[in-house]
């Protein structure tokens, strides 16, 4: 282990609880208003301000010269803070590129991220031990310049000296149900590398189009020439695009085409036959088709996550049983290593079930583990091979339209937040005897989220990389609102908090049932398979009244009563929530696209809450209409009937506008999903195992499932013509009725 983490390790385990270590501390920078993340290592400030402004200059010296960073100070001080360094000598910006300025580590790869920051009157100087370093440099001068309200831009006068803990910042980029455009791809790269994230794991699946095998790439899937040139552009930026292949299993994207029907194990288009050699070669030729399309790249994830069922074939020789199910794991991930290191390719790996602790003596020292988890034997074993970790956090899990970032409180369950989480997820690595090489943010798609969503959980990752031992949770959160959003911004934790609580109540709100879409999830009959029953989520719409004399029972409020109740408690913080966001597209100085997508999932979970108070009273108008008809006041019946309907009328409108614009708005920085191409049509057939929610429908309007199946247009229309025969019956005229259109 080096000395540098031993070090770490040991003064974690001194302060690994977080209440002991730091939790009243407030950075030195952030005490004098500066907001910097990841916080560095090293700061030595001293009194007052240097005050920067249009007369400054930038001046590179030696190998600085024609670096991307000269470019990047330029482009970043005009774009972030309107600021021209175009001046002939007031203050000067010196940039240079000096090995050995910094030595705050003994670990050669950190010393080429390391950079040492000083500003002086009329003069700051920016050195990196190495181009990185530089980089990483110039990021932390453009975070740390500071609007004053006379219009002028300060930065603190001292010393910053700075380098990570951690070599590889990795954040997760899964394309499972969506294809970004490749100008949102490059927009994502600028903002990951200012906040020093030098790793992205791009989970391919059928976004690529594959030349080896063209059937599996999705109509529309990025060519190798696009991915190319976005591998170039993210290495100038010093970041890596690290292909993320989903093998042997979560292969349904492959092996859903009949062409590949043969290979699937045990029948099953989750996993692929792990003792098959065509299914092998598939894989590899996949592999090279990757590296073809990331030149300049030195890792290679090949997953390896949850593969359930190797060695369940008929093809598969030896008898299926935990030892040989872990063998056949080894065995393939020997392959694929031998493989990636013939064309220089570091590979990662998710080390985890259904390998046993012992079988990792077999695996080399060379292979990273993609999961620094919970399990000692795994630990110790990899400790004994020499195998390195990533220190893994998921910033979203199955949450639907909001990952838990933060602490939360809902329907009586303490949530502690994610960020909350990836405080602990180095130190307690660290504690464990681990020796993590790296970070992984991971990002999944399974529930169809924004990518705009997962920043704070990037960030905040990244932040405990690069120094996990400070700051609080708290101040890491406020760090990244100033730098994400910039000046102007306003209640952005409260707008952070108000969306948790709709995306939970979106989430939690409706009934779950049996699907009647999806058959149960696979298993077969030597229960070597996981079987597990689907689930909808739907509302019951109120019940019909009976045609001839009104009758209904009320279904709807007494069934849903308590999501009643809590929609009409969170009407007024929805309408704060929207009020925020709408308040901030004028006010933010930087990323409103982020809140234009925040503002149309807070429409979709306003739309739910009021999905829920609508039909509520749409029932007690139809209870009314029926009071009204024993009364034999038909006409006053009538008049109930046209309510309710006119009310779920009203309800169906808003919710094509909803619809509409949450549409137009993703689709600004993504395809349509499920896009046919040139002729090419979207292959749609479901994972035989898994029930991802983003997953059930082609399109984007997985969304809109519990919605749709609710048949809230048919339900119009039946009423529609009980309105009619009953007032046709007793002869009372229908006034103002809202007719259900042709296309509902």
């Amino acid at each position: 282990m080096r000395s540098g983490l031993l070090s770490f390790m040991l003064a974690v385990i001194v302060s690994l609880s977080w209440a002991d270590s730091s939790s009243a501390f407030v950075t030195e920078l952030r005490q004098r208003g500066y907001a910097l993340i990841p916080t560095p290592q090293r700061v030595e400030l001293e009194n007052g301000d240097i005050t920067l402004g249009p007369g400054w200059a930038i001046e590179a010296e030696g190998r600085a010269r024609g670096d991307i960073a000269v470019r990047r100070l330029t482009e970043g001080a005009r774009e972030l803070h309107g600021l021209v360094l175009a001046g002939k000598g007031e203050g000067k910006i010196v940039l240079k590129i000096a090995a050995g300025t910094v030595k705050g580590t003994d670990d050669p790869e950190l010393l080429k991220q390391a950079y040492r920051l000083t500003a002086t009157p009329g003069r700051v100087e920016i050195t990196g031990n190495d181009a990185p370093g530089l980089f990483y440099g110039v990021q932390s001068f453009l975070q740390l310049l500071r609007r004053n309200p006379d219009g002028s831009l300060s930065l603190p006068a001292g010393t910053i000296t700075d380098w990570p803990d951690l070599q590889l910042r990795f954040a997760h980029w899964d394309t499972k149900h969506h294809q970004k455009r490749i100008e949102t791809l490059k927009r994502l790269i600028d903002w990951l590398a200012y906040f020093k994230v030098n790793m992205i794991g791009f989970e391919m699946e059928d976004k690529y189009e594959y030349p080896s095998h063209p059937i599996i790439g999705a109509p529309g899937a990025y060519t190798k020439e696009q991915m190319q040139e976005l591998t170039r552009y993210a290495l100038e930026r010093h970041v890596q695009l690290v292909p993320v292949i989903q093998s042997p299993a979560h292969m349904a994207y492959v092996l859903k085409h009949e062409e590949f029907a043969h290979l699937r194990a045990d029948g099953c288009n989750y996993q692929i036959c792990m003792c098959d050699p065509e299914a092998i070669q598939l894989i590899f030729d996949m592999f090279d088709d990757m590296i073809e399309a990331t030149p300049g790249v030195e890792y290679f994830h090949v997953s390896t996550d949850e593969v359930y069922f190797a060695g369940t074939c008929d093809k598969c020789e030896r008898e299926y049983n935990e030892e040989n199910r872990s063998q056949a794991w080894i065995d393939f991930v020997l392959k694929a290593h031998e493989f990636l290191a013939s064309r220089g390719r570091t590979m990662l790996a998710w080390v985890e079930y259904p390998v046993l602790a012992e079988h990792i003596l077999q695996l080399p020292p060379d292979l990273i583990d993609g999961v620094m988890g919970g399990d000692q034997d795994f630990l110790d074993m990899e400790k004994a091979v020499g195998i390195r970790q990533l220190a893994y956090s998921s910033t979203q899990g199955s949450e639907f339209l909001f990952p838990n970032h933060l602490p939360t409180t809902y329907r009586g369950r303490y949530t502690r937040g994610r960020v909350e989480g990836n405080v602990q997820t180095v130190r307690r690595g660290l504690a464990m005897g681990a020796n993590p090489i790296g970070s992984f943010a991971a990002a999944w798609d399974d529930s169809g989220l924004h990518e705009e969503t997962f920043w704070l959980g990037w960030a905040s990752v990244t932040q405990y990389a690069w120094t996990h031992l400070t700051p609080t949770p708290e101040q890491t959160t406020a760090d990244f609102m100033d730098v994400f959003y910039g000046p102007g911004h306003q209640d952005m934790l409260e707008v952070y908090n108000l969306l948790e609580q709709g995306a939970r109540f979106f989430e939690d709100g409706w009934e779950s049932v049996i699907s009647s879409e999806r058959n149960p999830g696979y298993g077969n009959s030597d229960g070597k398979g996981i079987h597990t029953e689907r689930y909808d989520q739907l509302l019951v719409p109120p019940s019909l009244p009976d045609p001839a004399d009104l009758a209904i029972e009320s279904v709807f409020s007494t069934r849903y009563a308590g999501r009643v109740e809590q929609a009409r408690a969170l009407l007024p913080e929805s309408d704060r929530l929207i009020a925020l966001l709408n308040r901030n597209m004028t006010s933010l100085s930087r990323n409103r696209y982020n809140q234009e997508v925040y503002l149309s999932i807070a429409q979709l979970e306003r739309h739910f809450i009021e999905t829920l108070l609508e039909l509520d009273e749409t029932e007690r108008s139809l209870i009314s209409a029926s009071e009204a008809a024993a009364k034999g006041n038909h006409g006053r019946a009538v008049n109930y009937m046209v309510e309710a309907n006119n009310s779920v009328a009203a309800l169906l409108e808003r919710r094509e506008w909803m619809w509409n614009n949450l549409t137009e708005v993703w689709e600004k920085s993504r395809y349509e999903k499920g896009r046919s191409v040139d002729g090419r049509k979207f292959v749609h057939v479901l994972d035989d195992l898994k029930d991802h929610w983003a997953d059930r429908r082609r399109g984007l309007d997985y969304m809109m499932a519990p919605f749709q199946r609710m048949q809230l247009p048919a339900w119009r229309g039946a009423l529609v013509k009980i309105i009619d025969s009953y007032a046709a019956a007793h002869g009372v005229p229908v006034r103002g009725l809202a007719v259900p259109r042709l296309e509902d």
